[in-house]
């Protein structure tokens, strides 16, 4: 065994149990949605980034309440014609973040639809987050925090604003998020004796987890291409 691979080995020992968690990226065309997954999974941001045909995918690895959580994170497209195919990657997802532009309403006006999706097709114990993006053009805000928090309470919605250019906001919306899920499993909330339902996934000692499925290598964790649905949607 290499140094590297006895340090990942004592690491993991250290926690008490390990998780993944799939988080699943929704909202309009151009709200941010890719950048917000590029800020957090390795800390960039691009301004030219082109529109996401389909799905994106990353990983990262995430710390709370002494215990290692692997958050699984999808990026779906916005445009009205790839939502049927996008539709699919609801399924089983633990945390579902619903993103608006602050500087355009029909973005925040079109969040109820984006919400009947995640609530038709997502698990019922799905957390819901909304993600107000885009506070670096502060001076083009159309839609106030205040807005954004109302309609948050209304709906039982965790509420964060974000930069993704700046980068600010974007890694406590995802930690506060775990720590909710985190205070969620702690309490019974998720059978996970079919954890599948749940995109929650107790990861175990060994090569296959408690399903019979393979633990995902940490070290290949990497911004991913676009993957085969068969891949993502279980």
């Amino acid at each position: 065994m290499s140094d590297d691979e006895e340090g990942e080995t004592n690491e993991q020992s250290k926690y008490e149990y390990s998780y993944s968690v799939k988080f699943i990226i929704v909202g309009d065309s151009s709200v941010g949605k890719s950048n917000i997954l590029l800020r957090f999974s390795r800390n960039t941001f691009d301004a030219g980034h082109q529109a996401t045909l389909g799905i994106e995918f990353a990983n990262k690895h995430l710390i709370y309440n002494n215990t290692d959580y692997l958050v699984q994170i999808w990026d779906t497209a916005g445009q009205e014609n790839f939502r049927s195919v996008t539709r699919a990657y609801y399924k089983a997802s633990a945390v579902a973040m619903v993103v608006y532009d602050i500087t355009k309403e029909e973005t925040f006006e079109h969040i109820q639809s984006w919400l009947k999706d995640c609530k038709d097709l997502a698990p019922k114990t799905v957390l819901l987050v909304l993600v107000g993006n885009k506070t670096d053009l502060e001076e083009q805000r159309v839609i106030s925090k205040e807005r954004g928090e109302n309609l948050a309470k209304e709906n039982n919605m965790m509420f964060f604003e974000t930069s993704a250019k700046l980068g600010s906001g974007i890694e406590q919306a995802f930690q506060k998020s775990i720590e909710a899920v985190d205070q969620k499993i702690r309490s019974g909330y998720y059978n996970l004796s079919d954890s599948s339902k749940h995109g929650i996934k107790k990861i175990v000692s060994g090569n296959e987890n408690e399903n019979g499925e393979r633990i995902i290598d940490k070290k290949s964790l990497s911004l991913g291409k676009k993957q085969k649905k068969d891949d993502l949607c279980c």
